[in-house]
This record gives C-alpha cells, structure tokens and sequence, in this order.
C-alpha cells in the first residue's frame, strides 16, 4: 500500500514540477465497488469536470419518461 501511495505522490509532485494541472483526481470507486457503480460515478465526474457523454443511459431513460 504505501508503494501506490508513494507512486501518486510523485505522479503529483511531477505535474506540479512541470507547471500542469489536473484535471480532476477523484475517487470513483474501490475494490469493493461494482462495476455499475464505478461506470455511474465516472460518467458523474466528468460531467462534473464539463465532457459531454454521447448515449448517456440516463439522458435515455428522461427522453423517455418525457414523451
């Protein structure tokens, strides 16, 4: 565990060296997350973080609920 956390330090440490910035680094899930989960929750931050998702299931299901 403390390799990984070791291993993002300096994933940070190096985008800061070079004058970059992130994005987003958020949790969207762990090991005990289903894989639905972990797909809901991305598709929720980067909506959050401003990308467009084509054939979003949840746009689906409100045009649906509209008609």
């Amino acid at each position: 565990m403390k390799i990984i956390i070791q291993n993002i330090r300096d994933f940070l440490l190096r985008k800061k060296r070079k004058g970059k910035k992130l994005l987003f680094f958020e949790k969207i899930g762990d090991k005990n997350s289903s894989r639905d989960e972990i797909h809901e929750n991305l598709i929720k931050v980067l909506k959050k973080n401003g990308f467009k998702i084509k054939n979003d299931p949840t746009e689906t299901i409100k045009k649906k609920y509209e008609k």
